[in-house]
């Protein structure tokens, strides 16, 4: 007895035993001895075992085949059937495809981000080897000095190769002039970021700022150069100064769209590779192989330590971090995204109940369908295979759609996600990517198709064969399908809570005073070539000449120029000491420097509380030195003693102080965002600027000018600089508006993400609700035609049906607050000022879940009222 398939040795065995006992038997008829016989019979037919495997190879290949062409016929008949099932059904077969397509295309999309984002190894080779080394502040990660990395990279030997860099500005005047994010490089940087270049090559090790060289990115090349491969050797003007083009970077190698588009060399005097005090550098690190990251850190506290004994006045409050380069880029990414992907499987799993919930209610319908053809032979496992096919040949079809959707949602993502995302540009349906969408398409149908398969063929052939599918076991209700509901209900609130908490947080960011006033105010960007304006007289007068330029386009009120504004660029703070108090840097304040020019303060309507502005007279050749400091400063600096009038210094070193006297306080600012603590700020005039400052600021100033309601000014800005100097390039342009929603780019990005897919829930919750109130009104419409006849009101009928969708919909909304206490603790670091178990946003989501399941079962529950009692006893007789 053969319970799996044929056994092709026994039967070989046994069909050669059969045919020598033939021969043997023939001759012993002729008289032979038997043992002879046996002999003989063997002898004939030669090489017994070669020709018994010979036979089995031969009847296992007929039996591969025999099966493949079975199974094949069957797939096919199933499939033929099922593709007959989906025609006959279109309304049905159409809101399953389109509910599953939105499930696994959107599943689908947020994971492809996932995958170009977290996933991806880095681009450069051995990326887990590179370390991002820096200085830290008070527990804060910060940049390093150029002391500190020339005492690292000569003394860590765990690391092959290490690199410092400086980000900048460069402007490019070949052709149209532009204002290019860039980067100053030693020649270590191309080691330990290493990829193959497009074109040419990248530093050599000997060559500084004084070789004139620059390596260009794959961007640049394409549009400035339009892709010319003879692009290596020509030379293109930065900063007013030429320089050759060496190399060209791969298009992989920038990670963000705010990565440098050109590097040039940078290298260091002996008397900075001494210097521990400028911190500017980003210092990264390739690990030798074998050396662990452990090994490195315990080195570089070492060195880090020698440091503190030589030069204790710079490392107060300092220490040192190393870690994994790729997982600094991704660090804050990696929960939000990982919260974006669970919420879009939630979704998806909420959608796949819906799925199973209706092929539930046609298996019901179904049962006598089933019943016969299980009277007729088919048993329970090949019934089970017919439906499982179905269910696998719909789950397709709506994963193929999926992929359309996936395809639009990537588009999506990819333009509305936050710009600083490393390698968001790079999501798409890869490989990676379809066989994730294939893995969710095939477990969706296993989740959808699965149970109802097996509660369809679990049906009693005689009683439902003589019943005719009309007797008690059409009108039971269907726990199976409560079941699920209840399930979507509970996911479907934990989807609503996350995003009540993101909106709430939301709310509550925008109710953070900003301390300026952003409406209105438009700001550009103007950085000034040191060719051309190397001393500080010159760079003051350009732009006291742009800024008069401004205020003359009409419709405009006011503008005026800093170095920095509110929420974008980079800053520039200093430690500030106190006249008549004592010196030294144990002593000095931390403060953030804004070079101004008079109305800066009045354009973004900074409110002014004690003292004076800035103004014309402060600018003048000559004029006393002042500035104006915010209520931080004061508060920090001062305590409770009044600072006007009080005299500070700072920059310069202690022995040769340029003392500044205090004439006003102006309001704190949100300067780096409405989620970061206030600094401490001073606003010192332009044409006071602190000696060698211009360098530091790169001769870059901010123009900002407030114009009246529906003017626009931004062709207009282009002439006022173009006046000035045609060759200056303006970059950043845009409003203060939209500074504003960039700054809350990436919370606004995850909590309109999280409201479309609670509201997606949502949607589908309803659909879910009023698919079960509407089977079971279906399933119970003798039953509610008996109760009319006996004089039940419509009240009481409709009251019978609501309370159905309530019942479930309470219980769904228990077990889902409980899931989202648990759920949300997750969220908590992504919150702002808000708890992970605010009620607020429980009461809401669950009031809406209610109101949802009370309308979506309103017109079951008015379609029972209105049942014909005479139709629903004759239809059930």
């Amino acid at each position: 007895m053969r319970f799996w398939r044929s056994n092709v040795r026994a039967d070989v065995d046994d069909e050669f035993q059969f045919h020598v006992q033939e021969r043997i038997d023939d001759l012993v008829a002729r008289g032979m001895d038997p043992r002879a016989a046996r002999e003989e019979a063997i002898r004939a037919f030669g090489d017994i075992d070669n020709v018994k495997s010979t036979c089995r190879d031969i009847a296992d290949e007929q039996e591969t085949e025999m099966r493949r062409s079975e199974t094949l016929g069957i797939l096919q008949q199933d499939a033929t059937y099922a593709l007959r099932m989906m025609r006959a059904n279109p309304s049905l077969t159409a809101a399953i495809v389109l509910t599953l397509a939105l499930g696994i295309g959107a599943t689908t999309a947020i994971f492809s981000v996932v995958d170009a984002v977290l996933l991806q190894p880095l681009p450069y080779v051995n990326a887990d080897r590179i370390m991002l080394l820096n200085e830290t502040l008070a527990g804060g990660r910060g940049q390093a000095s150029t002391g500190h990395f020339t005492d690292w990279s000569e003394n860590a030997h765990s690391f092959s190769a290490m690199s410092a860099s400086q980000g900048r500005t460069v402007n490019i005047t070949d052709g149209e002039p532009v204002r290019l994010s860039g980067s100053r490089a030693t020649p270590s940087y191309f080691q330990v970021l290493y990829m193959p270049p497009q074109l040419g090559r990248y530093f050599l090790p000997n060559e500084t700022e004084a070789s004139r060289v620059v390596v260009i990115s794959y961007d640049v090349w394409q549009t400035r150069f339009a892709g010319d491969s003879a692009v290596v050797g020509k030379e293109m003007t930065l900063n007013g100064e030429k320089h050759t083009i060496v190399g060209v970077t791969p298009a992989a190698f920038s990670l963000t769209t705010f990565s440098p588009r050109l590097w040039t060399p940078l290298s260091f005097t002996p008397e900075q590779r001494t210097n521990y005090g400028a911190h500017f550098l980003t210092v990264l690190g390739r690990l030798k192989p074998g050396a662990t990251v452990e090994q490195a850190r315990r080195e570089i506290g070492r060195v880090t330590e020698d440091i503190r004994r030589r030069a204790p006045d710079n490392m107060k409050d300092r220490g040192f971090q190393v870690n994994v380069y790729a997982e600094i880029l991704v660090e804050g990414l990696r929960t939000q995204l990982m919260v974006l992907l669970v919420a879009v499987t939630f979704v998806l799993l909420i959608g796949c109940g819906n799925v199973a919930s209706l092929l539930l209610a046609r298996a019901t319908a179904r049962r006598k369908e089933i019943a016969i053809r299980g009277a007729l032979g088919g048993h329970r496992g090949r019934l089970v295979r017919q439906l499982l096919t179905e269910s696998f040949l719909l789950a397709l079809v709506g994963g193929v759609a999926g992929l359309l959707v996936a395809k639009l949602g990537v588009r999506f993502l990819v333009s509305m996600g936050p710009a600083f995302v490393p390698r968001l540009t790079q999501a798409g349906l890869h490989v990676d990517v379809l066989l994730f969408a294939l893995a969710a398409t095939l477990v969706c149908g296993v989740l959808f198709g699965l149970a109802p398969a097996l509660r369809a063929t679990r049906v009693n052939l005689q009683s439902e064969l003589r019943e005719g599918g009309r007797g008690s076991s059409g009108v039971v209700r269907d726990r199976a399908r409560g079941a699920l509901i209840v399930t979507e209900i509970a996911i479907t609130l934990v989807l609503l809570v996350s995003a009540g908490l993101f909106l709430r947080s939301a709310q509550r960011l925008q109710d953070v005073p900003l301390g300026f006033d952003p409406g209105g105010v438009t700001m550009v960007r103007v950085a000034l070539p040191q060719d051309r304006y190397q001393e500080p007289p010159a760079v003051e007068a350009a732009f006291t000449r742009i800024v008069e330029n401004v205020r003359a386009i009409p419709g405009v009120q006011s503008a005026a120029a800093a170095t920095r504004v509110p929420m974008w660029g980079g800053s520039i703070d200093f430690g500030v000491n106190v006249q008549g108090r004592a010196g030294g840097r144990t002593n000095q304040k931390l403060g953030h420097a804004r070079l101004v020019t008079p109305q800066f303060i009045e354009t973004l309507r900074i409110p002014l509380k004690r003292g004076r502005v800035l103004s014309d007279a402060d600018m003048r050749a000559g004029a006393p030195w002042v500035l104006v400091v915010n209520e931080t400063f004061a508060r920090q600096v001062f305590g409770d003693e009044d600072p006007i009038g009080k005299r500070v210094s700072g920059w310069t070193k202690d022995s040769m102080p340029e003392w500044r006297e205090i004439v006003g306080i102006v309001g704190d600012v949100r300067a780096f965002g409405q989620e970061t603590d206030i600094p401490p700020e001073m606003y010192i005039p332009m044409t006071q600027a602190p000696f060698g400052s211009w360098n530091s600021f790169q001769r870059n100033m901010t123009i900002v000018a407030r114009a009246r309601p529906g003017t626009m000014i931004a062709p207009a800005l282009r002439k006022a600089v173009a006046a000035v100097d045609p060759l200056l390039p303006l970059f950043d342009l845009q409003t203060m508006d939209e500074v504003l929603a960039q700054s809350t780019a990436q919370r606004a990005f995850n909590t309109m993400l999280l409201a479309l897919l609670g509201l997606t829930g949502l949607i589908l919750a309803a659909i879910g609700i009023y698919g079960v109130i509407a089977f079971f009104v279906s399933q119970r419409t003798h039953e509610i035609g008996v109760r009319v006849a006996l004089g039940a009101s419509t009240g009481s009928i409709i009251g019978m049906v609501v309370r159905q969708a309530l019942v479930l919909s309470g219980v769904g909304i228990v077990v889902g607050a409980v899931a989202a206490v648990w759920a949300t603790r997750v969220l908590g670091t992504m919150l702002f000022q808000v708890g992970a178990r605010d009620p607020v946003a429980y009461v809401v989501s669950a009031s809406a879940l209610l109101v949802v399941a009370l309308g979506a079962s309103w017109l079951p529950a008015r379609r029972a009222a209105r049942v014909d009692p005479v139709r629903a006893l004759a239809s059930a007789g």
